[in-house]
Parts: structure tokens; C-alpha cells; sequence
């Protein structure tokens, strides 16, 4: 697999399909996240908060909160 030029030597690949992982300034290192509160389905390109099995582009299990949701092509 090939690695993207700024992620360095120390990330370790994730244990689960569909893992994601980010930068910890804390801790200076790669963390993973865990698949059942953030999980990337790569093959239909779907984002899912705590939910493993996403059914649209950003499915979330649990209430969003939001100062404001556009959508239906309305613009501003």
C-alpha cells in the first residue's frame, strides 16, 4: 500500500476495515478512531457517525445539533 508523503513512518494501519485515523498534537502521534463511533465505507464513499453500516453519503445514529441545515438545493 502507498503512503501519502506527509503521513510519516509512524502511523500504524488501522486493525478494522473502514477506520479512520488523525494527528494528536497532544500526544504527537496518529490515533485511530473506533469504528463504532466514526467509520469510512470507501466503496460507496459514505460517512458514518456511530453507525458501521452508513445508507447515505453522512449517515448519523443519534441526535445533530446544528445552528442550521440547508438542503433540497435552497441557497442563501
Amino acid at each position: 500500500m502507498e503512503m501519502h508523503p506527509l503521513i510519516d513512518s509512524r502511523l500504524e494501519f488501522g486493525t478494522a476495515q473502514g477506520q479512520l485515523v488523525f494527528w494528536d498534537a497532544t500526544l504527537e502521534q496518529w490515533v485511530h478512531t473506533e469504528v463504532s463511533e466514526l467509520f469510512w465505507d470507501d466503496v460507496n464513499k459514505r460517512l458514518g457517525i456511530k453507525n458501521t453500516t452508513p445508507t447515505s453519503t453522512l449517515d448519523v445514529t443519534g441526535t445533530v445539533t446544528a445552528t442550521r441545515f440547508l438542503g433540497g438545493g435552497i441557497k442563501e
